[in-house]
């Protein structure tokens, strides 16, 4: 019997895929688990790697190339239903499992308590251009009280690598043909609200992961028209929620705030001068950031400035 599936989805990580399964290889566990592997229509050689990693081991392999690309959420959930165990860790291509315990820590936890819905644990965040790391990236966050943990998760402010699902939950909770349904791309987010707002959950207070940051990741591609997708996508999804779950005045309001201050950041970033005048507008209470940010927006003399220092 299958008690853990490692959800791998995989888009075009050749450089990447066989350190992360090389992660995953090494663990030591003392229960049977499963590499269940998404590929997204991938253009590289990332399916060679992994199918020369499916000879040398036949029986953990359970791989499917999507026939058109799905994005991250429809992948995500294609690969779920592919999934045979109790539990299943979703891990990306470029990822990794830091130490050869990661899997059994967070197994363990799922095991004792059959009403948590994901257990949350500790990433190094490694930066590949200059190959810098900044070490438990997430330490605060697991440290926080549960309220303020679930506050974070629903202002969206947390970073999910090193997560655990219980799948009955997911199943359960989550619905995703809503989010499918409206073309929403991001997983992580929505996943995650509707489990902490219907389920238990817990934090392992240790890094066991490496999350890589790099140029070619879908969340850090460097162009604003991006960078606006994901956040209007995060808006209406919180507005979804907001509706759903009926947030608190505080919730609501932590978040556009962060909202606004966050498109005005990109807006002087790329010198985006309508947008910048719009935003500005809207921000009832402006920092000395907001301002710089704001005129960085209207004027390439002093983006540049601000660029410098």
């Amino acid at each position: 019997m299958i008690a853990l599936s490692v959800h791998l989805i995989t888009y075009n990580n050749e450089k990447h895929i066989e350190e992360t399964l090389q992660s995953i290889l090494k663990q030591k566990v003392d229960f049977n688990y499963e590499i269940v592997v998404g590929d997204d229509c991938s253009t590289d050689n990332t399916i060679r790697i992994i199918n020369e990693y499916q000879l040398i081991h036949p029986h953990l392999f359970n791989i499917k190339i999507n026939e058109k690309q799905l994005g991250i959420l429809g992948n995500f959930k294609a690969t779920l239903d592919r999934c045979k165990g109790r539990y299943v860790f979703d891990i990306a291509g470029d990822d990794l499992l830091k130490h050869e315990y990661s899997l059994q820590k967070m197994v363990d936890i799922l095991k004792s308590d059959a009403r948590l819905g994901f257990v949350d644990s500790g990433f190094d965040k490694f930066y590949e251009k200059d190959g810098s790391i900044k070490y438990f990236s997430n330490k605060i966050e697991l440290k926080l009280s549960k309220k303020l943990y679930l506050e974070q998760v629903l202002l969206g402010r947390l970073t999910t690598i090193g997560v655990c699902f219980n799948k009955k939950h997911l199943y359960e909770f989550v619905n995703f043909d809503t989010y499918l349904e409206n073309k929403i791309t991001i997983e992580d987010y929505p996943i995650l609200v509707d489990l902490v707002m219907n389920s238990s959950f817990k934090t392992i207070n240790e890094s066991l992961h490496i999350y890589r940051v790099h140029d070619h990741s879908y969340s850090h591609e460097n162009s604003f028209e991006n960078h606006i997708f994901l956040k209007t996508q995060m808006k209406n999804l919180f507005d979804f929620f907001n509706k759903k779950y009926k947030y608190d005045a505080g919730i609501i309001d932590s978040f556009y705030k962060d909202y606004y201050k966050e498109l005005l950041f990109l807006a002087g970033y790329y010198e985006k001068k309508e947008v910048g005048r719009e935003i500005y507008k809207k921000i009832k209470s402006k920092s000395i950031k907001d301002y710089i940010h704001y005129y960085a927006s209207q004027n390439a003399f002093v983006r540049k400035l601000v660029s410098i220092i």
